[in-house]
């Protein structure tokens, strides 16, 4: 057996060369068309064999304190002892505007991969799964602009850059074990490129040994194209359920049965099982409405979130594996129960008790 000390040396050597590569293929330094990259050795057996996931329902976690490594490290604690055995684990990149080529990391906003490696593993030593969703985020948007609607001056420099973002987030989601990896997020107007797609998807094989998914909008999963190179058809799930500031359990369930309807009827086709990679109510009056606006107004209500959490129980949990896989609550913070108006953590909220059922299996 290898001493410890040089085993740590030689884990913090692959963390650093695998940043080095990032950044020389994402930042510009070196050849735009070519990422960076290196074979990793292998890895021991994962503790739960891929083949064998249990059903998936947790909660997402967003990575973008630098400073709040142990929060996290405590929130993962807390969530086992909740009876939680999945966790979505969301990092981000940015580039400047909707029209820029460049992706870069920002350490203020950013971990580390040493501190990512850190949060995977202790969720893995857990035995909590787990599931990598690198994201992108602009710095700079004015009016409607988003991600889902970029338009780079250069597409081959901006999937250039992409690609190393994405290969260097596969990397350290194999080294940490992660059982799930999504290739990219709510990135609509990249959609019909569909060959980009297709090589990203086969280069991330190439390194990542788990499943593999793509983040859809709720509204746009029909118009991806390279499904069957994936395991799941994942999307994000931010329905109009009712516009009612008043509404039934019964009445949001009946909206649901249509949404589902449609959504395995589209599974069914592609020959996919489906998964909700994000799924989520604040605490204001008008989610159910409009629980997409993550900048809503309204009065807080936090009945209105127990009913849309209680609908979506009810219509989602009785589904066989192979079409339904299941869901990832959006979100869970590190600390204690959040007091931001809006907020669509659960902590703290009466629809906590329901979910912590939910996510233990019960």
């Amino acid at each position: 057996m290898l001493p410890r000390r040089f085993v740590q040396i030689a884990v913090g050597g692959m963390v650093l060369l695998t940043t080095l590569a990032f950044m020389l293929s994402v930042t510009g330094m070196g050849r735009p068309q070519k990422a960076i990259t290196r074979r990793l050795p292998p890895l021991p057996p994962l503790h739960f064999p891929i083949s064998g996931l249990p059903p998936i329902r947790g909660f997402s976690m967003q990575l973008d304190n630098p400073h709040g490594l142990t929060g996290y490290l405590h929130a993962i604690a807390q969530l086992h002892a909740m009876g939680c055995t999945w966790i979505n684990f969301v990092i981000n990149a940015r580039q400047h505007d909707v029209h820029a080529d460049n992706i870069h990391i920002d350490p203020q906003v950013s971990l580390t991969p040493l501190q990512i490696r850190k949060v995977l593993l202790a969720a893995h030593h857990l035995g909590i799964h787990t599931m990598l969703m690198p994201i992108l985020l602009l710095n700079h948007a004015t009016g409607d602009d988003w991600r889902g609607v970029i338009k780079p001056k250069n597409w081959n420099i901006w999937f250039a850059r992409y690609r190393g973002y994405i290969l260097a987030a596969a990397d350290w989601a194999q080294q940490a074990h992660v059982n799930i990896f999504c290739v990219g997020s709510e990135l609509l107007s990249t959609e019909p490129f569909n060959t980009q797609w297709l090589r990203i998807i086969r280069m991330v094989r190439q390194r990542f040994h788990g499943k593999l998914t793509y983040s859809a909008n709720w509204d746009h999963y029909q118009h991806v194209h390279f499904w069957p190179q994936l395991d799941y058809i994942g999307m994000n799930s931010y329905y109009d359920l009712s516009d009612s500031k008043d509404p039934t359990t019964a009445a949001v369930v009946a909206h649901w049965q249509r949404i589902k309807h449609r959504i395995l009827t589209f599974a069914a086709r592609e020959r996919k099982p489906m998964l909700f990679t994000e799924i989520g109510w604040d605490n204001l009056d008008n989610t159910l409405a409009k629980p997409w606006d993550y900048v809503g107004t309204g009065l807080v209500n936090p009945h209105n979130q127990f009913i849309a959490y209680q609908a979506f129980v009810r219509v989602w949990r009785t589904l066989p594996a192979g079409s339904f896989e299941g869901a990832f609550i959006w979100e869970w913070l590190p600390g204690c129960k959040p007091t931001d108006y809006g907020a669509y953590s659960p902590q703290g909220e009466p629809v906590l008790p329901l979910l912590r059922h939910w996510v233990s299996g019960k």
